[in-house]
């Protein structure tokens, strides 16, 4: 295991940004910014999907979640691994290969929900619910700066991505 500059660990077999022979294909067209029906700016021409692991500890749900890098839409803020979907992709694809990338690891999992949130423009973000047996490690791979393990009432105080914390207000936290 490797270390970023900060001293947070990297995962050995995910590559620093600058490494590599550039995006997969197909990428190019869908990772990109795009500009809804009613003026929204996102990111992912045709979406984007992140997901959300949860795991019982003292039989209380707690979550993972990824602190944003500075240099990311929303920097600074904790969020669930994802990012725009490839064309081709289904949501779950990409948001299980986002979590890979931003956090270096591909635990066992099953999926347990999926919601598709619209922000009046036509443009919608797939927030994918699902376990893990464990709690594992998570490391901060690209865009991400932390990762922790949240109860709700933690996750409630922390400063959430937006549409995440409208997502908990909505689904979660009735």
């Amino acid at each position: 295991m490797s270390r970023r500059a900060d001293g947070a660990a990297r995962h050995p077999a995910h590559p620093v940004i600058g490494e590599g022979a550039g995006p997969p294909a197909g990428s190019a067209l869908t990772e990109r910014w795009t500009v809804c029906s009613a003026g929204h700016v996102h990111w992912g021409a045709i979406g984007a999907a992140g997901l959300l692991l949860s795991c019982a500890v003292d039989t209380q749900p707690t979550f993972l979640l990824a602190r944003r890098s500075r240099w990311v839409d929303e920097g600074g803020r904790w969020g669930i691994p994802g990012g725009a979907i490839r064309d081709g992709e289904s949501p779950g694809d990409a948001a299980g290969r986002e979590l890979a990338e931003e956090l270096g690891v591909t635990p066992e999992y099953r999926i347990t929900g999926l919601q598709r949130s619209d922000c009046g423009g036509g443009w919608g973000f797939w927030t994918i619910t699902a376990r893990v047996p464990a709690i594992f490690e998570a490391y901060c791979a690209s865009e991400t700066d932390a990762t922790g393990w949240f109860t709700l009432p933690q996750l409630m105080r922390l400063d959430l991505h937006p549409g995440l914390r409208t997502w908990v207000e909505t689904v979660l936290d009735r």
